[in-house]
């Protein structure tokens, strides 16, 4: 039984973020053989790093929670202000200015790194989650004992800083969610992984056929699911959807987005419906009434939300400027994809016609979640890799 340690800017169940939800799930899977402690922030809110837990050791279920206190909240404009301010400057951009941003976007937690820093060789495998944040960046020079990186790299703005390149250096060893998440590192990075693992996380099936085929409505859904604000796509899907509607004349059709609203006036979208954040059970009952998902993000690293859909047999239609998407698109014959107002209203038109397409679609994609992504598959590959890097 190994002493395994996580770092994460925040760790809690059901959170709306992917890369939350990995964090939880690997834990879960590796403590169930392994001593796992969790170091985190007291962070609940991504947006504002506010304290919500408390600060210390909670013994959980299989693990350890150890939550350090956040010292600043998160100003998204006066953060963003200064990302702007370094992107403009380029390769010339400081060392301080780029600290500025890292410690803006936070967690910032000194406490934490400290620990790290004094605290490392009561471990013997250090998992560090997510690329972006205070927490991973500092912790990570810090570190003398084997570790690995779940970065889930976005291809965004943030990541063309220098400091990122500095960081997260090749010779590092690295656990990728989709072969095009490593195409994104070495496009960015400028160099060529050494040692990786490609893992990602799994997806509870909750299909059932006769709920699957039932239709209370002569109404088409269209549907999204996640974080609903502007570096997500939403207003540029808003806007094509508005002139699909226009064009087609379709009143049997409507777009339910669920999820949480952030920095985003939808006060003047009438014909859109927003249910917020719904529970587990919700989702998957108003998945399994969709027609189709719709996923507009230009940036993930794997996007869980597609993996549900396919696991009701539903297609998916999804932002091709994602390459991650794009590539779960064709490997699993599983969904169709677009690059503009134009593609995007072709693509729709062209799923809303073809029922039997829609259908195989769908089928094609449950086959490769279940192949690639469930808790089983999963659990072996990440056992695997512990093994390796411990061997």
């Amino acid at each position: 039984m190994a002493k395994i340690l996580f770092i994460t800017p925040r760790f809690l169940q059901n959170a709306s973020g992917g890369a939350e939800k990995l964090a939880f799930d690997y834990v879960d899977i590796l403590s169930e053989t392994h001593d796992v402690t969790v170091c985190t922030t007291s962070a609940k809110n991504y947006v504002t790093w506010e304290n919500e837990f408390k600060t210390g050791i909670t013994n959980e279920n299989r693990y350890k929670t150890l939550r350090f206190e956040v010292r600043k909240k998160r100003n998204i404009d006066y953060m963003n202000k200064i990302l702007n301010q370094c992107l403009f400057a380029g390769e010339s951009v400081s060392s301080k200015d780029q600290m500025d941003f890292i410690k803006e976007q936070g967690p910032y937690s000194p406490d934490l790194i400290d620990y790290i820093s004094k605290n490392q060789f009561k471990y013997d495998l250090i998992i560090l989650i997510g690329y972006l944040y205070y927490p991973v960046v500092m912790s990570i020079p810090l570190l003398k004992i084997p570790f690995v990186i779940v970065p889930t790299f976005h291809a965004e703005p943030p990541f063309r800083l220098p400091i990122y390149k500095q960081i997260y250096l090749n010779h590092y060893i690295y656990s990728f969610n989709a072969p095009e998440e490593l195409a994104v590192y070495e496009s960015y990075t400028n160099q060529r992984a050494k040692d990786y693992f490609l893992i990602g996380t799994y997806v509870e099936d909750h299909f059932n056929s006769n709920q699957n085929s039932i239709s209370n409505s002569n109404t088409i859904q269209l549907l999204t699911i996640g974080r609903i604000e502007p570096a997500k796509g939403y207003p540029e899907l808003f806007q094509d959807y508005h002139e699909w509607k226009n064009l087609s004349h379709r009143t049997d059709v409507n777009l339910k987005c669920l999820g949480s609203v952030f920095s985003m006036d939808i006060s003047k979208e009438k014909e859109i419906l927003f249910s917020g954040y719904v529970s587990e059970g919700e989702k998957i009952s108003e998945i399994q009434k969709s027609y189709l998902l719709i996923n507009p993000s230009a940036y993930e690293s794997f996007s869980i939300s597609i993996m549900e859909s396919w696991l009701q047999e539903k297609p998916v239609l999804v932002n091709a400027n994602s390459s991650v998407m794009k590539g779960h698109c064709i490997r699993s014959q599983g969904g169709l994809y677009y690059s503009d107002k134009v593609s995007f209203q072709r693509m729709l038109e062209y799923l809303l016609e073809n029922e039997n397409l829609k259908v195989r679609l769908g089928k094609n994609g449950r086959k490769y979640v279940l192949a690639n992504f469930s808790k089983e598959v999963i659990r072996t590959k990440l056992n695997q890799m512990v093994n390796k890097l411990l061997g």
